[in-house]
């Protein structure tokens, strides 16, 4: 008896050093870390002179909010400053719902915007608008996942490496408008959505994805966009079946549609790629 009440008391004690934030269209111009649960409602801009750390098991929660009636949910944070969320295999940090049934685009999003550092790993991000939004800057996102979102991960001119990470059961796995970007995508697993790469518009074909799983995805693998139409070349990727028809049969372009461009897809993969083989 006298373990079972230590233990106890020992767990409220731990509680109680970090009861959640709470926070409401809140500016964070300095440094500040969070850690425990933290709970938004409405927009948290993170200034160009502040800067977020977020630790490991840390949970933040968007509180159902939507003030514009558009049926998107207004909570976000946006970063102009400098964020750092690293979290762990066994300890992510989330970005989730707080209604009782969370649905896609219960929140808006994770957004980057001309941000001055931005590093996201080991985060699992679910039922936004967009699990990541980023342009504008310089960032990496690596062993996190994105799954239940409208977009995954969505990006547009940018210095971007993403790696390691698993998109599914979004709308679109990955949306982007390349826009003189410099991307490099490589070992993400990127299945189970309604479409995997969504290729908006201004792609110039110069963003690098390779070496990535990219099938099973249940409308189409890539989709151009309505303004895509110069080719996108995908080399070196797994899209479920090496063989090069199989493999076009899941490709939106101008197979459908001649005012859009190609999608190639050169020297595909046998087999599926390890996505925690990045590093190697």
């Amino acid at each position: 008896m006298r373990f079972a009440l230590l233990a106890l008391l020992l767990l409220a004690g731990c509680v109680a050093a970090h009861p959640a934030l709470e926070l409401a269209d809140a500016v964070i111009a300095d440094r500040q870390v969070w850690v425990g649960e933290v709970r938004i409602r409405g927009v948290v801009t993170v200034k160009k002179a502040g800067h977020l750390t977020i630790l490991p098991g840390t949970r933040i929660v968007f509180e159902p909010l939507d003030r514009d009636g558009d049926g998107i949910g207004d909570g976000e944070l946006l970063i102009e400053g400098g964020l750092v969320a690293r979290g762990t295999a066994e300890a992510p940090i989330v970005f989730t719902s707080g209604a009782a049934q969370p649905k896609a685009a219960d929140w808006k999003y994770l957004y980057l915007d001309f941000a001055r550092e931005g590093e996201i790993a080991h985060v699992i991000s679910e039922y936004a608008y967009s699990g990541v939004q980023i342009h504008f800057c310089r960032a990496q996102v690596t062993d996190s996942e994105f799954r239940h979102n409208v977009d995954g991960l969505r990006f547009s001119t940018v210095n971007l490496v993403a790696a390691g990470n698993r998109m599914h059961h979004n709308t679109h796995g990955v949306r982007y408008e390349e826009r003189r970007s410099q991307a490099q995508l490589h070992h993400n697993d990127i299945r189970d959505n309604d479409i995997g790469l969504f290729v908006v518009t201004r792609s110039d074909n110069a963003a690098q994805i390779e070496h990535n799983n990219i099938a099973g995805n249940r409308q189409y693998n890539v989709k151009m966009g309505l303004e895509q139409p110069g080719d996108v070349t995908l080399p070196r990727n797994w899209w479920g079946s090496p063989e090069a028809a199989v493999i076009e049969q899941t490709f939106f372009d101008a197979r459908h549609d001649p005012a859009l461009g190609r999608v190639r897809a050169p020297e595909p993969l046998a087999g599926p790629v390890d996505p925690a083989a990045w590093r190697q």
